[in-house]
């Protein structure tokens, strides 16, 4: 019985109550992240398909489609047992399926001439999910809409990536202007001002542990934004070190997706809840 009380007040307890993360369930859930992120790294190299900036590119739409039916469980739309799907870590699955099945299905298509784009059908594909998510949302949701805070946290974000952009030379960090670098920038931008915005002023809790802590400290959660800044940069400095010119690029790519999914689908989630007032 120990154990299972373990899992159960660890694990279990947190995704059946969509309560907030401990230590535990997060280190857990970081560590599976990256084992999972090597292991599909080795599945697509298997099957020749090729991580690159475009494949980063057009998995993002999948992304912003977690985001968005992570938010319509956060407004009730669902119910047990379906709504265990769309709460965190088992969403990320939901989405990995998602997105995998559908590769894999453009591409046998492609290879039977009835695509001629297969990695731009991907994306579309990708695209049209996420429209079908806000659709659900607009028009089942009984919230308010506060489009205004669109506005309060997008161009904050927006000035912060580019302030980033332009000073990244003198800096010795050129490769920081490349569209991937900055879009994982603004991801996390988007968290970090998002989160700051929600918790300060509208009321919201960070469930996260680690992201929470420094604002406990110092009462406020903007300490997050530089934070979040100096983590990326960090990151980044990092992998350009590790995987320069002579690194592995699908292996370099698929950190940057990965930092992608991290910033993006926490800040759009934030950032969508907030304008439905979910």
């Amino acid at each position: 019985m120990g154990f299972v009380d373990f899992v159960n007040r660890n694990f279990l307890d947190g995704i059946t109550n969509d309560t907030s993360y401990n230590h535990i369930d997060m280190l857990t859930y970081v560590i599976i992240l990256f084992i999972c992120v090597y292991a599909v790294l080795k599945i697509l190299n298997r099957l020749k398909i090729e991580v690159n900036e475009e494949f980063v590119i057009a998995t993002i739409p999948y992304i912003f489609m977690g985001s968005i039916f992570r938010v319509i469980e956060d407004a009730d739309l669902l119910t047990p047992p379906v709504k265990y799907f769309f709460i965190t870590p088992i969403i990320f699955f939901v989405v990995f399926a998602v997105s995998f099945g559908s590769l894999l299905l453009i591409r046998y298509l492609g290879k039977l001439g009835k695509i001629k784009n297969p990695l731009r059908t991907y994306a579309v594909n990708g695209a049209v999910l996420s429209l079908a998510g806000v659709f659900i949302l607009v028009y089942y949701s009984s919230y308010n809409l506060n489009p205004n805070i669109l506005i309060y946290t997008l161009v904050p974000a927006i000035i912060l990536t580019g302030f980033v952009k332009r000073i990244s030379p003198a800096i010795g960090m050129a490769y920081l202007r490349s569209s991937l670098y900055s879009f994982a920038i603004f991801s996390f931008m988007l968290d970090s001002v998002t989160t700051y915005i929600g918790t300060d002023f509208l009321g919201y809790t960070n469930k996260h542990p680690f992201s929470s802590f420094l604002p406990s400290i110092f009462g406020t959660g903007i300490v997050m934004i530089p934070m979040s800044l100096i983590l990326v940069l960090l990151i980044i400095w990092m992998l350009e070190k590790e995987h320069g010119k002579d690194g592995n690029e699908g292996e370099k790519y698929m950190i940057i997706l990965t930092l992608v999914v991290l910033g993006f689908s926490m800040g759009a989630r934030n950032l969508i809840a907030i304008v439905f007032g979910v």
